[in-house]
């Protein structure tokens, strides 16, 4: 039973009763999909949190529930670094995001119709974060230097 041992590291699923906290919006699941979730509670012994997502076409302002501003996240900060990345799935032009993404930091606006990877630093002010017109299927990463995400 060997190659058992390691099996208890694959996470196969979304965590069960998960709360988000309140600037995360509530997703229509006909237009995002939750994968998995990694944390101290999924993993024995984790020090870091990632999740993984789908946001599917159609995925877009109106997808979000009123008094959201079509913010996927507000505004907030975090006591640890966060890595979030958006990538499109146009195998002609991988960098090709199709769709848009804007995106504030520290009061900045950036507009973004391309794959791309950030991080954001401890203590740096971020979102909204907002997402229109999804055209293909795009993944979410998202991973943080912390056990549990707060």
């Amino acid at each position: 039973m060997a190659e058992q041992k390691y099996l208890k590291y694959f996470i196969f699923q979304d965590k069960k009763n998960l709360k988000l906290p309140s600037y995360r919006a509530p997703m229509d699941p006909q237009y995002f999909k939750r994968m998995t979730l990694v944390d101290k509670d999924t993993v024995p012994g984790g020090k870091f949190y990632c999740e993984t997502s789908w946001f599917l076409p159609g995925f877009g302002m109106e997808s979000i529930p009123a008094g959201r501003k079509g913010n996927y996240f507000e505004e907030h900060t975090h006591d640890y670094g966060e890595m979030m990345a958006f990538y499109g799935f146009n195998f002609e032009n991988v960098m090709d995001l199709g769709a848009e993404i804007e995106f504030w930091i520290e009061g900045k606006k950036y507009v973004i119709q391309e794959s791309f990877t950030s991080f954001i630093p401890a203590g740096v002010k971020h979102g909204p974060l907002t997402i229109r017109n999804v055209k293909r299927p795009v993944a979410h990463f998202l991973a943080c230097d912390t056990p549990a995400y707060k």
